[in-house]
């Protein structure tokens, strides 16, 4: 009895974490080449839930672009995206980060 409470416990209390994919854009032969890369980086995340296969916002990759986008009005150079995912007990949280630097 003891293992399949400690076994069920673990099933509603675990959770994985996955990466699916990395990917980094090109960089612009317009880049300065004086750009300091640390004080210059931005970042964004935003999320998708999904209960029991019911996706509930579509639109979070697209969200994160923007929100890019209105941290760095001028030009967006060296985007890297990570799209991962979060699974938990019958819903899981997919997760796009975004960071890029800001030719300013």
């Amino acid at each position: 009895m003891k293992k399949i409470l400690l076994l069920l416990s673990m099933t509603l209390a675990g959770c994985t974490h996955s990466i699916h994919m990395s990917h980094m854009s090109d960089v612009s032969a317009n880049t300065p080449k004086s750009i300091n890369l640390n004080k210059h980086i931005v970042e964004v995340t935003t999320e998708q839930t999904v209960v029991l296969g019911f996706v509930f916002d579509i639109d979070y990759v697209d969200q994160a672009y923007q929100q890019l986008q209105e941290k760095c009005p001028t030009e967006i150079v060296a985007v890297n995206t990570q799209y991962s995912t979060s699974h938990r007990f019958l819903h899981w949280t997919n997760k796009i980060r975004m960071k890029a630097v800001c030719a300013s």
